[in-house]
């Protein structure tokens, strides 16, 4: 790609959801628990795929658009204390640990940037076992704007000691490749999400995967790291 050309990358920031965990039904079952517990309908499964991407006070808004934001931080709170509770509904996707390694063993820096808050983060990095694999991960509370703005790449490029310019942004949804692309990083779409194929592509991801497993061979093949030992 053009934008690859003369590149060299430095550091990988990955989406959570729908790129390194396939946690659809965990967000659904604690979105919908959380909501029917403070009295309110709930959600559907659907509308979960449809703000995938976006933050939990979207969705707690989808479904009771007259929230004030005092009862959405209350739901937010709850939310975040029971999430782990539905965790047995997340796993892992294929191969992520072992990509992880390759992609350490090339001595990149590696970050999460998620929606969610870090906190649940963390724990669901290690309950799957792979959160020292990252250097940094930041949160839905560590930025005053979320995703596709560019607030929260440049705030993982800088705590990760390094310009946007020299990450790749690696992501499932249209918001992270226009959130990496505006910050001036290389961008990865990945297909282990929920967001329609053609709505990923119309922001002109660099490079299109099925998975993270093929990420290393990818930035390999067009010069961006070095050859594995």
């Amino acid at each position: 790609m053009d934008r690859s050309e003369r590149r060299a990358v430095k550091g990988i920031v990955f989406d959570l959801d729908g790129t390194l965990v396939d946690s659809l039904d965990s967000i659904w079952r604690a979105s919908e628990y959380v909501l029917k517990t403070n009295g309110y309908r709930g959600v559907d499964r659907q509308d979960v795929v449809e703000d995938m991407g976006k933050t939990i006070f979207d969705l707690f808004l989808r479904a009771e658009p007259g929230l004030s934001p005092k009862e959405q931080q209350k739901l937010f709170e709850d939310y975040r204390r029971v999430y782990m509770d539905f965790i047995a509904h997340t796993r892992l996707i294929p191969r992520v640990k072992e990509t992880l390694l390759e992609l350490r063993a090339r001595n990149l820096k590696m970050a999460v940037v998620t929606m969610k808050s870090r906190q649940n983060a963390e724990k669901i990095l290690s309950f799957f076992g792979i959160r020292d694999f990252f250097d940094l991960v930041v949160g839905f509370e560590d930025v005053k704007e979320h995703k596709p703005s560019i607030e929260p790449i440049a705030r993982a490029a800088e705590g990760l000691g390094l310009r946007a310019s020299e990450l790749v942004v690696v992501g499932d949804t249209h918001i992270d490749v226009r959130a990496g692309r505006e910050a001036g990083a290389l961008t990865v779409a990945v297909k282990t999400g929920v967001t329609p194929l053609e709505r990923i592509t119309s922001e002109r991801p660099d490079f299109l995967i099925d998975d993270v497993s093929s990420l290393p061979e990818t930035l390999e093949r067009n010069g961006l790291i070095s050859a594995g030992g």
